[in-house]
């Protein structure tokens, strides 16, 4: 018994890694007003998830790294209202914008298809400056 137990921790903890949400970039990268942001898309992700930029109003300049094998494109929203982003592009290209945010909570999501109920969606907080 003494050697099974170790073997079937090794299994058990094997098993609980292989799935629920694992495999989804949840990464969360804080920059200063003005500083780049690289985004890398993937079939069907964004990472990073989560971008905090640490005062506004600001000038956010975003670079897609489309990495995937397929067309992707982000988005910034303010509620339903589109406020800037990238048109789509096929995949192992990289293109950049900037963007003009205030100071508060915005989407980023991909709109090609159904992209974003597949999981290619984000969150961009600008903080008061």
């Amino acid at each position: 018994m003494r050697r099974l137990l170790p073997a079937l921790c090794v299994a058990l903890a094997a098993l609980t890694g292989c799935g629920g949400d694992d495999d989804e970039p949840n990464r969360t990268v804080r920059v200063s007003a003005g500083e780049p942001v690289r985004v890398v898309a993937s079939e069907y992700a964004f990472d990073p998830g989560a971008i905090v930029v640490a005062s506004g109003p600001a000038e956010l300049r975003l670079t897609l790294d489309n990495q995937g094998d397929l067309a992707h494109n982000i988005v910034v929203l303010d509620g339903d209202t589109e406020v800037g982003g990238l048109p789509s592009f096929p995949g192992g290209g990289q293109r950049t914008t900037s963007v003009r945010v205030e100071p508060g909570s915005y989407r980023l999501v991909c709109t090609v298809a159904d992209h974003e109920e597949l999981g290619m969606k984000g969150t961009l907080e600008v903080k008061r400056g």
